[in-house]
């Protein structure tokens, strides 16, 4: 039996998974979805340290030293970008400023009509297909089990299970967790074969994002607070790639590769505590990263790895 079962395969539980690894602990995976069939596969997945209160802060700070690591390792996905930042209105330096290796504020002449300030910065930048599944072998390599099967209820899992829990199962804990304050935040994205694009871009206001990977050029994109929707939209697509073609008239010719359609997990902030179940069972909540899931991931999955050790010690 598992010391830890982690519910989830998406970057969120992935992440808890290794990192409770990484601690000396014997974890499984329950999933509905495996990884590549999660919302973690649609994310445009730029680290991104904007915008995040101080807790946040303190976890997105984890996960950029934990990317910068990774971007030296051949094959995981993760690489090195830079980045225009922009915004419609003056901004301070960013907090992360000095924990970036290159960083410099964007002169009007660079800046496009109607926007007034920005950042040009190198940040890491991850290729979802390549990582996740990335992740998923280093977990199954270090003795991870993946089962792949719908849970019904938290107390369900931790009858068979007889552990600790871990759930990260995104916009699922809605009804997982039976919390209302959970809902879904529908993006649409676009993975591109455009090559000659060197340089990102990334105005979150407008949601205009150009994210050169490894894997290609992704643009997107929406941010649709309450839409269920999981189908493509072939028009909202045209609508992507017209807006970034006003951007890199490049991309207006660019092979569409793959789209994608994520639920971004909202929440009015992250739930990341440990709840005792009514079998008597823990279970330690890890959901409602909204768009910055890869951003938090690493940070969070320390403060999992933390609170394990806490209740598995008591």
């Amino acid at each position: 039996m598992a010391d830890i079962t982690v519910i989830g395969s998406g970057v969120s539980g992935l992440s808890c998974a290794r990192s409770l690894q990484f601690a000396g602990y014997d974890v499984h995976i329950v999933t509905h979805e495996l990884p590549q069939h999660t919302t973690s596969i649609a994310a445009g997945a730029a680290w991104s340290g904007s915008g995040l209160d101080r807790r946040s802060r303190a976890w997105a700070a984890v996960t950029l030293e934990h990317f910068q690591r990774q971007i030296e390792i051949a094959g995981s996905g993760v690489t090195l970008q830079r980045m225009r930042e922009v915004y419609g209105h003056k901004v301070p330096d960013p907090w992360y400023r000095e924990r970036l290796p290159f960083f410099q504020r964007l002169s009007k002449h660079e800046l496009r009509p109607g926007l007034i300030d920005g950042y040009l910065m190198d940040v890491p930048m991850v290729a979802p297909p390549i990582y996740l599944e990335y992740l998923r072998e280093q977990f199954q390599s270090a003795d991870g089990r993946i089962e792949t099967r719908g849970v019904a209820s938290l107390d369900a899992v931790a009858d068979e299970a007889a552990g600790l829990l871990v759930n990260c199962t995104g916009v699922g804990a809605r009804d997982l967790a039976q919390d209302e304050r959970v809902y879904p935040i529908r993006g649409q994205t676009l993975l591109l074969d455009a090559q000659g694009i060197r340089v990102g871009y990334m105005d979150n206001e407008a949601v205009d994002h150009i994210f050169p990977r490894a894997d290609g050029v992704l643009i997107g994109g929406v941010k649709d607070a309450g839409n269920w929707n999981q189908a493509l939209d072939p028009a909202l697509s045209d609508d992507i790639i017209e807006r970034c073609a006003r951007i890199d008239r490049r991309l207006a010719d660019a092979e569409v590769l793959r789209g994608f359609v994520g639920l971004r997990p909202g929440r009015d902030e992250v739930r990341l505590e440990a709840q005792r179940l009514a079998n008597g069972a823990t279970v330690i909540h890890n959901y409602g990263h909204g768009a910055v899931g890869y951003t938090l991931s690493w940070g969070c999955a320390q403060a999992v790895t933390a609170l394990a050790r806490d209740v598995l010690s008591s």
